[in-house]
């Protein structure tokens, strides 16, 4: 029997808690379509960096809200080819925000040969870092995984290899075309597990990840399909059951405070070698916000050091 329960009124910009009630799995559903496209509208990325970027976005969302912490959870790629870092953080309130660094000629290069989203034809070798981080007060995780694999699903997957005792499984899509991006990940509830005979869970771990790797990337990303709608297509002959979603928005967190306060800690000689035509101007490498300081306000900066010194 399906067991459904609809809360969301939306059906995009948000996490979509579920469980499969047949095998005992737990769920998350991920689905971004506005946030993305004002997280990515700024930098008019190459549609394969902007492809690759909200994999990273949707990877880093549906794996922080697996978390329990209060902070910031980030994923950053970090590697040697055309696409240098995809970085995405998310805090626990559900706001996001990403950033790619890239070679424009190799990435134009690259997908000359090859147009599909391959991680080790657009990343070549390194690494993947998730960071959770609570505050000054607090202890900082991180866990690293190799780039390994040919998509964002085998790095994730490869992660959980290393760090959890449940079993895992995430399908991760985007579509720089239409500035979407999705992923669906079940895990074996703890409590389920060893509650029945080892054959039969590992039958049924393998029929509920068959039903969820069947989702396509036009269901997925359609704004249109809500979320319970396309959960019950892939679960209901398990039984499907959804809870509170939580929203998902793209904000970042720079201000000209924050500028004023990494320019401090560098002598004033240096930041006015970066002067143009009498202006040192810092832009966020998030939401391309640009921050500019002519010598007035240098003065005011340096000043108000030199008196918090003396004081």
């Amino acid at each position: 029997m399906t067991q459904l329960e609809t809360t969301t009124s939306g059906s995009v910009d948000l996490i979509q808690p579920f469980q499969v009630e047949g095998p005992g799995l737990r769920g998350r559903m991920v689905r971004i379509g506005p946030s993305l496209k004002k997280a990515l509208t700024p930098h008019d990325y190459p549609a394969i960096v902007a492809e690759l970027l909200g994999q990273t976005v949707a990877t880093a969302l549906i794996l922080a809200s697996s978390l329990k912490y209060d902070g910031i959870f980030t994923l950053q790629t970090s590697s040697d080819g055309p696409i240098g870092t995809l970085m995405a953080d998310v805090t626990s309130e559900g706001a996001f925000r990403c950033y790619a660094r890239y070679d424009a000629d190799k990435v134009s290069a690259a997908t000359d040969e090859n147009p599909v989203a391959s991680l080790p034809h657009y990343l070549g070798a390194g690494h993947m870092t998730f960071t959770v981080d609570q505050g000054p007060d607090t202890e900082r995780y991180q866990g690293v995984t190799e780039l390994t694999g040919a998509s964002m699903v085998d790095c994730a997957h490869t992660y959980f290899r290393q760090s959890e005792q449940l079993q895992t499984a995430m399908v991760i899509l985007a579509d720089a075309n239409t500035a979407m991006a999705g992923a669906v990940m079940i895990q074996q509830l703890p409590e389920q597990k060893n509650l029945m005979d080892e054959d039969d869970e590992d039958e049924n771990w393998r029929r509920a990840v068959a039903l969820m790797s069947s989702v396509k990337q036009e269901e997925l990303l359609d704004a249109g399909l809500k979320p319970s709608e396309l959960l019950f297509r892939l679960f209901h002959e398990e039984g499907v059951r959804l809870f509170d979603p939580q929203s998902i928005r793209n904000e970042c967190r720079c201000s000209y405070k924050k500028v004023e306060q990494t320019l401090k800690s560098f002598p004033r000689a240096d930041i006015e070698e970066m002067q143009e035509q009498g202006v040192v101007s810092v832009t966020c490498e998030f939401c391309k916000t640009d921050y500019n300081f002519d010598h007035a306000a240098l003065d005011a900066l340096y000043s108000a050091q030199d008196n918090e010194g003396d004081a």
